[in-house]
């Protein structure tokens, strides 16, 4: 092999590895660029985070849960009520619910709400001419907060449903379970999905 057979081998040879190089380069920067475009989730997936999950006191009452105006807005709903002997007059309180963010990301995924799922209802009167509003309701004070839980290894059917006693501008700080033929039954017949009316909450219904 002659000095100029060298030469190119040695050429050919270098001129390779800086085309290996710069694949490699130009692999990472476009991994890199492609994760920089790619959006976040608007909620973390389960896990990693620390979970929002119902807390007991020793006698099994849930104890009222808290900031939950940081959770997932599902829908909301306007003088409703299941009785036929409602009175009908005026708007009545806003219903206002919201789940935790790994619930709602686990029923998007699976159509079913995980264990230690829980639901508030925050209810609010309803008022009118405020500030410079001139027609239409706009929400008031609290009156009163539900909250519905899924947790098995406390509740024999599963789901359970409480209500916070709402007095003199406060609310107590734990509640006992209805008793399952005042909210469960009614859930478990007419729920659109694992027991939670999804027919009300766009954020849950399907489209």
């Amino acid at each position: 092999m002659n000095w100029l057979e060298i030469r190119s081998n040695r050429f050919f040879k270098s001129y390779r590895r800086v085309l290996l190089f710069a694949a490699a380069v130009f692999a990472t920067l476009s991994g890199i660029f492609v994760r920089t475009l790619t959006p976040s989730p608007l909620v973390p997936p389960i896990g990693t985070g620390p979970a929002i999950v119902p807390q007991y006191d020793k006698e099994g009452a849930l104890i009222r849960p808290k900031d939950f105006y940081t959770w997932v807005f599902v829908g909301s709903s306007i003088g409703l009520s299941y009785s036929k002997n409602s009175d009908p007059s005026g708007p009545g309180m806003f219903h206002n619910v919201y789940t935790q963010p790994e619930a709602y990301c686990e029923f998007l995924k699976t159509g079913k709400f995980p264990e230690k799922t829980m639901f508030i209802i925050d209810m609010r009167d309803s008022q009118k001419e405020v500030s410079i509003a001139k027609h239409g309701f706009t929400e008031g004070e609290r009156m009163g907060m539900d909250v519905s839980v899924k947790d098995h290894q406390h509740f024999a059917e599963g789901w359970a449903y409480f209500n916070f006693d709402f007095n003199d501008g406060k609310f107590a700080e734990k509640a006992k379970a209805f008793p399952k033929d005042a909210c469960f039954s009614c859930h478990s017949a007419h729920a659109a999905s694992d027991n939670v009316f999804t027919q009300y909450y766009p954020a849950l219904r399907k489209p």
